[in-house]
């Protein structure tokens, strides 16, 4: 399986699918490796020209020495000693960045030579393109803000001492936003599986709860403007189309089975954003510094330097993700309460008879509260730094959010399939408990958690916790697209 890159304009989140989660290969198109390799003499004539100016990395030193020009000598010895430059790795601690997203890294950053902006010669980026047929390699997060993201690509080239590089390469390689574009990509590809994963949960719990179908009644898509919030609605009810509509709660069910189609809703929009964010990411280019090919007023083409190494909109568009999470994550935890307390629906205290001498369900509502918290925590906006210490002279002095929004998006996302468990298990005890059949159009989906249920009977009750964590392990997965569930959402 390979994924062809021609044009920028032509890349897609599926393409990001495929080549993050299914391990497709990456191939350039005829025409994509003309336009580099056009692109790359240009650049080499703008050099000998003398008239390119301040290059960044090229004709100028690169970091802190950003102001220093260099001599042709120089700028020849700096293109031979950038592989030595290149494997200073920073970046310390224990997170890592998943492999699927690392592999997403790779996609941006080969990405962003299709169209010849990155001046590189056809051999690194054909070069670039085969890392993701191998092994991939690990990369920090902790440690790795800065005003760019030198310290974590740093990571991505253990052997790139197999390539020759050319003048101005390294910053090509090294200097940019892959990992923005890569995280958020990452964000909006998984955030929308685990939408669709809460959408089917939550409308189990409507059921399993037979909580009343006002909250959910389609002619409510009339009088709500909100295109999200009808489309919940709309998928609520194909959930829930053929399920008894008498023998309900005579009453309004507590408010967090009534926000359900508002909170969702709102998730379905910050799923939305992040999807465009990502979509138009992987079409930017992201380097710094940026060339601009052969043009009338400029024959040989231009090279200027930019921000192109900061995705603002990445990192806002993850924090939107993260709030929604915790938002999740409350919902969850509620829920889970009012099923397990029993008296709003009918259910046993703990959903457990009370002489059946069982003890300790009530830790499922326990654990799942410190998930919970840790989402709301996590959920921080990742504004801009005030400042961030630069010793060499006031070039970075701003460091990019971008790997802290991502950090907690990862910790908030692990939060929400432990909390969404801990509401499963509850909701399977509540089916078992009333008789009621779950929703035929989940029936798939239901059994396929019930079975990794044990029976909440005295001499199996302690198997509850390895429950939990098979169903969290089970939503984990299915998000990234592996396990039995994957198929069912």
């Amino acid at each position: 399986m390979a994924v062809f890159l021609d044009t920028l304009s032509d890349l897609t989140l599926d393409d990001a699918w495929a080549v993050g989660f299914e391990n497709a290969e990456v191939m350039l198109s005829d025409r994509a490796k003309s336009r580099i390799k056009d692109c790359r003499a240009a650049f080499e004539r703008l050099l000998e020209s003398g008239s390119a100016g301040f290059v960044y990395g090229s004709t100028a030193a690169p970091g802190a020495r950003a102001k220093t020009p260099l001599s042709q000598e120089s700028q020849e010895k700096l293109a031979r000693s950038q592989n030595a430059w290149a494997t200073k790795a920073f970046g310390v601690g224990n997170k890592w960045v998943p492999e699927h997203a690392v592999r997403l890294v790779l996609l941006a950053r080969l990405a962003g030579y299709i169209e010849g902006h990155g001046r590189v010669r056809l051999t690194t980026a054909e070069w670039v393109a085969s890392l993701l047929s191998r092994p991939i390699p690990k990369m920090p997060l902790e440690g790795a803000s800065g005003p760019g993201e030198v310290i974590p690509l740093s990571w991505l080239y253990p052997h790139l001492s197999e390539v020759d590089l050319a003048g101005g390469e390294i910053m090509s390689l090294f200097n940019g936003s892959p990992c923005a574009t890569g995280f958020v990509s990452d964000a909006a590809l998984t955030a929308e599986r685990r939408l669709k994963l809460s959408e089917r949960l939550f409308a189990l719990a409507i059921e399993a709860a037979a909580a009343p179908m006002d909250a959910y009644d389609p002619a409510l898509q009339e009088i709500t403007a909100d295109p999200h919030h009808r489309g919940v609605l709309r998928r609520l009810q194909y959930f829930l189309a053929d399920v008894p509509r008498s023998d309900r709660l005579p009453h309004q069910a507590p408010v967090s089975w009534r926000i359900i189609p508002t909170v969702l809703a709102t998730a379905a929009r910050a799923v939305h954003d992040a999807k465009e964010v990502a979509t138009e990411s992987l079409r930017s280019v992201v380097h710094n510094p940026v060339y601009l090919p052969p043009d009338t007023d400029h024959p040989d083409g231009r090279a200027l330097s930019t921000g192109g190494f900061h995705n603002h909109q990445a990192s806002r568009a993850i924090d939107a993700l993260n709030a929604i999470g915790a938002d999740i994550c409350v919902l969850s935890t509620k829920q889970t309460s009012r099923l397990m307390d029993g008296a709003p629906f009918g259910f046993p205290k703990l959903l457990v008879a009370e002489d059946s001498g069982i003890i300790g369900t009530e830790l499922i509502v326990w654990s799942q509260t410190s998930h919970a918290e840790r989402a709301r925590q996590a959920a921080m906006p990742s504004v801009l730094s005030i400042g961030l210490e630069d010793p060499g002279g006031g070039q970075s002095d701003v460091a990019a959010p971008v790997f802290l929004a991502y950090e907690r998006y990862l910790e908030v996302s692990d939060a929400v399939d432990a909390t969404l468990a801990a509401l499963a298990l509850t909701i399977v005890q509540a089916f078992r408990i009333s008789g009621r059949p779950p929703p035929p159009r989940l029936g798939a989906f239901y059994e396929a958690i019930d079975e990794m249920v044990a029976p909440w009977e005295l001499d199996r009750i302690g198997e509850l916790g390895e429950s939990l964590r098979k169903v969290k392990d089970g939503f984990s997965d299915s998000v990234i697209g592996e396990g039995a569930l994957a198929a069912l959402i």
